[in-house]
């Protein structure tokens, strides 16, 4: 009895990874945000006279494919080893905002709570904008971090023009 009922802890803890651990859903400007941290950023870039879209691209950071080598795994039904045949998925990052200024493409990340998968996935989107010129990223948290990203934002395209 008591497994079954780690189990279920494990599914549901599965299921809460999907969505922004303690955030509050807030509608504004025609969007719903998925936080109000993320609210306040997008409204933060629109007061500085900047142009960001919301979740408007995601990103495959890593390729899934299908196995050739065998591998095994425990049956849920049969309890028995038996030969895994799924396909891996791939792994995907949508960036909370992305904006273009001046010919500098920004990518922001606003984060409260970071779920357990984020630092893999940071990672790995690193790695692809190693090959997109002229792009920065930023991981914000607050309003005074939000426009020190505008100031290096302004700043960059100013450098790069």
């Amino acid at each position: 009895m008591v497994t079954r009922k780690n189990n279920r802890r494990k599914k549901l803890d599965r299921k809460e990874n999907r969505k922004v651990r303690n955030a509050t859903k807030v509608s504004a400007h025609g969007i719903t945000f998925k936080s109000k941290l993320e609210k306040m950023v997008y409204e933060t870039l629109v007061e500085e006279g900047l142009n960001p879209k919301y979740e408007p691209i995601t990103y495959t950071v890593w390729k899934g494919f299908r196995p050739t080598v065998p591998s095994y795994e425990r049956s849920t039904k049969t309890k028995k080893l038996e030969l895994a045949v799924k396909k891996l998925i791939d792994i995907r990052y949508t960036p909370d905002f992305i904006l273009e200024y001046d010919g500098v493409t920004a990518i922001i990340e606003a984060k409260g709570k970071e779920n357990e998968l984020f630092p893999m996935r940071k990672k790995l989107f690193l790695g692809l904008l190693e090959k997109m010129p002229n792009t920065i990223y930023f991981v914000v948290r607050t309003k005074k971090e939000t426009l020190e990203a505008i100031e290096i934002i302004k700043q960059y395209a100013n450098e790069n023009n």
